[in-house]
């Protein structure tokens, strides 16, 4: 499917902040915020893949929990098909929703135990006022057969299934309402590894199939080169580099993605690569350095950047990078 990167995004988000506040003390009074997204922009365009990298606590899943309005933004905008969801009121944001699903990283947790799994399925169209029993059923009992799950499981519950079984519940949930784009957050980090590259060659037959947008979030970069057209990479609540998968992978500008890169397990022991080890802790959220957020570990560091943020700035067509040393 060939993407058109000049027309209208699907997906704009601009200067996007997410702050959390900490409360401490006797008083429980506020100490400040941890800032989990921090000035995001970001386009993404119809039937692409648009992978999310880095570290735990860079601000992955936040940006996408905001981007669904399930935690409320502290600033900036999201706009899905022209609409700014942040603005919606909650009767308006019901029908983006249907068009604008998630799958969430933990297919444990996030399917109620009490419900069997068609009740889990049909939940959004009951919500989105699919008010025929029968149409409901013959559409989640269509998705089963899509996402590869037997329609004898119908009557079933969660903890009857794998893993790998639940994630295709969580898979089968987000599809029912035909939505254009889906936020996967890091829907195989739980799953064992034959299982995930199911999962993943599941997503891809999907979106050929449907004609499907997705936002995909992982810390494992083997598996976001495999399902992403580009990926954005995040440190500390920012974008440090954005660019196509295979120019991403084969020659990074950032000092962060190129460490990133370099712990990538290579499966053939005669191949040499040299590892790149950063030194120093990650800075606190609550109290992010000023200048570049990840001058304090890179090897490369100047004076001007412990002092001024480096914009996000196209390096090569296509490819960004937030640094000063480009």
């Amino acid at each position: 499917m060939e993407t058109n990167y000049n027309g209208n995004p699907l997906l704009e988000v601009e200067q996007l902040k997410t702050y959390f506040p900490v409360y401490g003390g006797l008083m429980s009074r506020l100490q400040g915020y941890v800032h989990a997204v921090d000035d995001v922009s970001l386009k993404v365009y119809k039937g692409e893949t648009v992978g999310l990298v880095g570290e735990s606590g860079c601000g992955k899943s936040s940006l996408a929990k905001t981007i669904m309005r399930i935690v409320p933004a502290t600033s900036g905008s999201v706009h899905f098909e022209g609409k700014d969801i942040l603005a919606l009121k909650q009767s308006e944001l019901r029908s983006v929703r249907a068009d604008l699903q998630i799958i969430f990283q933990d297919p444990y947790s996030s399917l109620d135990p009490r419900m069997t799994i068609g009740s889990i399925v049909e939940e959004p169209l009951i919500i989105n006022k699919v008010r025929d029993k029968e149409e409901r059923k013959k559409r989640v009992l269509q998705t089963f057969d899509v996402v590869n799950l037997p329609k004898s499981y119908y009557d079933r519950y969660p903890h009857e299934f794998s893993g790998g079984q639940r994630q295709r519940v969580s898979i089968a949930r987000a599809l029912v309402m035909k939505p254009k784009l889906i936020l996967c957050d890091e829907p195989v980090s739980a799953l064992d590894v034959s299982i995930q590259s199911q999962i993943l060659n599941l997503l891809k037959n999907l979106q050929q199939e449907f004609d499907l947008t997705f936002v995909f979030i992982s810390h494992a970069l083997n598996v976001v080169r495999h399902i992403s057209d580009r990926v954005c990479v995040m440190y500390l609540g920012k974008i440090m580099e954005l660019a196509p998968s295979e120019n991403l992978f084969d020659s990074a500008y950032h000092p962060y993605t190129k460490a990133l890169l370099s712990a990538i397990p290579i499966p053939d022991p005669t191949v040499k690569r040299e590892r790149i080890f950063l030194k120093g802790d990650i800075p606190s959220p609550k109290d992010p350095p000023a200048g570049c957020r990840f001058c304090g570990r890179c090897a490369y560091a100047k004076e001007i950047c412990s002092k001024v943020e480096p914009p996000l700035s196209e390096v090569s067509p296509g490819h960004f990078a937030a640094c000063h040393l480009f």
